[in-house]
């Protein structure tokens, strides 16, 4: 999401496939909020959050495409966490105003609304 979606952009999702692959747009609903969020882990794999930054399964992340570094916020989901059957671990892109697995862990995928397809940018209209 590069760069940030703005209020008036248009998010054109997929609805009808569910099954995620990392670095994956996608649209979830939280506490009946529609959002759009970047998957960074699938089930079975273990993430962890600390002053080194973002670690998937052992290995540190580089996030050259990221807004800023990975912060843990501190309140939230605990770490290290490994992401349970039928879940996925997301992070907004824009790690300072994000409010994404950091902040209330795993979502189901159930929750999921669909995979980004494309972002119509609308400003100026």
């Amino acid at each position: 999401m590069k760069p940030a979606l703005k209020d008036g952009d248009l998010v054109v999702y997929y609805r009808l496939d569910k099954r995620y692959s990392i670095g994956d747009l996608l649209v979830y609903s939280y506490k009946g909020k529609e959002r759009v969020a970047r998957v960074i882990a699938t089930e079975g794999s273990t993430i962890d959050i600390n002053e080194n930054g973002l670690i998937i399964n052992g290995s540190p992340q580089q996030e050259q495409d990221i807004y800023k570094e990975t912060l843990l916020y501190k309140e939230g989901a605990t770490f290290p966490m490994k992401v349970p059957a039928g879940q996925l671990f997301v992070l907004g892109d824009n790690r300072t105003t994000a409010v994404d697995s950091r902040a209330f862990g795993t979502i189901p995928i159930q929750d999921t609304q669909g995979k980004v397809v494309t972002v119509i940018r609308r400003r100026g209209f």
